[in-house]
């Protein structure tokens, strides 16, 4: 099971964004399949729930998250997990993300077997 995600958000008509999305369609198809590129803002102006969740308010921006799960017996005994991303990584601007694309995609996916 896939614990991390990393997730891109982006403006449409942000260039800096524009230039990250252009080095993403450089690599493979696995290693694009690991990134999972957000739309920063909805059609009118507002943060998206994902974005607002992790607290990202510009684009291009990279946030690496972790699954966390918790767990609590209730009162009648039985189990209620709740799921929560918690961010572990976070890359701001075009330079910073292609500079660190590579590594992060190492370390958090299976998109290299080696």
């Amino acid at each position: 099971m896939k614990n991390y995600h990393i997730y891109l958000f982006t403006l449409t008509d942000c260039a800096p964004a524009k230039r990250v999305m252009d080095h993403i369609r450089t690599l493979t198809a696995a290693e694009q399949a690991e990134i999972d590129c957000v739309p920063l803002k909805t059609a009118t102006g507002e943060r998206t729930m994902l974005a607002e969740e992790l607290s990202v308010e510009m684009s291009p921006y990279l946030v690496v998250t972790h699954d966390n799960v918790s767990c609590e017996i209730g009162m009648d005994d039985e189990e209620y997990c709740e799921l929560e991303e918690e961010s572990v990584e976070r890359f701001i601007g075009a330079n910073s993300i292609i500079d660190h694309l590579q590594a992060t995609l190492d370390a958090y996916t299976y998109a290299h077997p080696d």
